[in-house]
């Protein structure tokens, strides 16, 4: 409880300090190279494959090698909960209309893979295959809340969080609440992660609504992760700079391309102020945090249904968003099937939300974005000042239409990305008196000549 104080305080000190927070003036964390210099890509298995199988995703590994991804974080692949009253089910489940409970984020069994995947082998034997390849494997923890008949309950009830009446507690999706308080629940969720990190090789986790449990289980479940392999890595669902001080290597883009940049790409014209919010968040994380950053992701993508951001907006315009990704600090995440333009509904919820057909999937549109994506993971490859360098951004004379900055770092190429956030062509001159003619949502990316 102390420690969840002193967060809380020096939370309400940002607020007092303005952009540059308490936690602007710290360090993060020393993260694993392999973390720093990734190519994230985010499988989601129902909706990656036709089959939805960890063996149909196995065969396609090579695939998301030879397009330059070194990082395949899955989203929940643990046996999660069927019961069938839908008072349980959350507002999202129900909304889906696919009538299935399996929700892969209201877990039934931390231990073992959901048969609609397939086995522990099959997981273990994709690892080991993504590993020959030379990429690394994250799994997504749900330790926030589970199903309401999972065994964990029937086992452990004092585990949960009860009101004064002796209900147990839910979350906002309605399922029951764990109470992190509890040593045995503490306990018993450092074990899962250290089974998967023991047993199957994996690689690191991804953290969902990490804000959500106290930051020192996190911290205290990294030193038992270590112990087992000091290169382990964790992400955290979370937008908090105190993150990153000890327990994770990276916080959510949220505040950056998952919010002002994807903002800029849904309604052009304000390009100085996604620049500002953008400059103001990032002073609030310690220094050297790393930002996952994404256009796309599970959430956006289940909640847009057949109004997918690719669809709505453009094949170009959803590029722009990518390029920024991979230019500005953190590291880039590529969301199932935006490396060739998927366009079709795809639901966490079923199965039957819709699916990549790859026998169809690969137009002349699908091929020009898989090739570009390999040169934007070329890039990141071939320049340190990508991944280990500061950004310098740069005025120019489009402000509400452009942003601009350089990637720089001592004894490296500086890198240069200029966008064009608007439907227009824009001819715009940067600070330093270099001039560009740029197509509506078009970028440049390169190193400074």
């Amino acid at each position: 409880m102390k420690r969840i104080l002193t967060i809380a305080a020096f939370m309400a000190l940002s607020l007092v300090m303005g952009a540059q927070s308490y936690f602007g003036t710290l360090q993060a964390r020393r993260s694993p190279e392999w973390f720093r210099q990734c190519v994230t890509y985010q499988l989601q298995m129902r909706s990656f494959t036709p089959e939805g199988t960890i063996k149909a995703a196995d065969a396609r590994l090579p695939q998301l090698r030879d397009l330059g991804v070194t990082l395949v974080y899955l989203t929940p692949v643990n046996v999660s909960d069927g019961d069938m009253n839908l008072d349980t089910w959350s507002p999202r489940q129900k909304k889906s209309g696919l009538g299935n409970p399996r929700n892969p984020y209201r877990p039934y069994d931390y231990f073992h893979v959901d048969p609609e995947y397939g086995t522990d082998e099959d997981l273990k034997a994709f690892i080991a295959h993504a590993h020959e390849l030379g990429m690394y494997v994250m799994l997504d923890m749900v330790f926030a809340h589970c199903g309401p008949t999972s065994p964990i309950i029937r086992d452990h009830p004092d585990y949960f969080v009860y009101d004064d009446d002796g209900r147990m507690k839910t979350t906002q999706w309605l399922f029951p609440e764990f109470d992190h308080h509890n040593s045995g629940t503490r306990a018993y969720f450092r074990t899962v992660m250290q089974y998967y990190l023991a047993d199957f090789q994996v690689d690191g986790f991804r953290c969902d609504v990490a804000d959500a449990i106290p930051i020192d289980f996190w911290e205290e479940a990294r030193d038992g992760l270590e112990a087992l392999n000091p290169e382990v890595a964790m992400a955290a669902e979370s937008l908090h700079g105190f993150n990153t001080r000890k327990a994770f290597d990276a916080v959510y883009g949220w505040k950056v391309g998952g919010g002002p940049v994807l903002g800029l790409l849904k309604n052009p014209g304000h390009a100085a102020a996604a620049r500002k919010d953008i400059e103001d968040y990032m002073a609030t994380l310690p220094k050297g945090t790393l930002v996952w950053n994404f256009t796309d992701n599970h959430d956006y993508s289940n909640d847009s249904y057949d109004d997918r951001y690719e669809k709505i907006y453009g094949h170009v315009n959803q590029e722009l968003g990518l390029a920024f990704n991979f230019a500005f600090e953190g590291i880039p995440l590529i969301f199932n099937g935006q490396e060739i333009c998927f366009e079709g509904r795809m639901s966490i919820f079923g199965h039957d939300g819709g699916w990549i057909d790859w026998d169809s999937a690969w137009t002349d549109g699908a091929k020009a974005r898989f090739a570009t994506i390999q040169h934007l993971a070329q890039m990141r490859r071939s320049h340190k000042s990508l991944t280990h360098g500061a950004t310098v951004w740069i005025d120019n004379d489009c402000p509400d239409q452009v942003l601009s900055f350089r990637r720089t770092l001592e004894g490296e190429d500086d890198v240069l990305f200029v966008g064009n956030f608007s439907d227009r062509e824009v001819k715009v001159r940067l600070s330093d008196g270099s001039r560009f003619r740029l197509a509506p949502w078009g970028y440049h990316f390169d190193i400074v000549k």
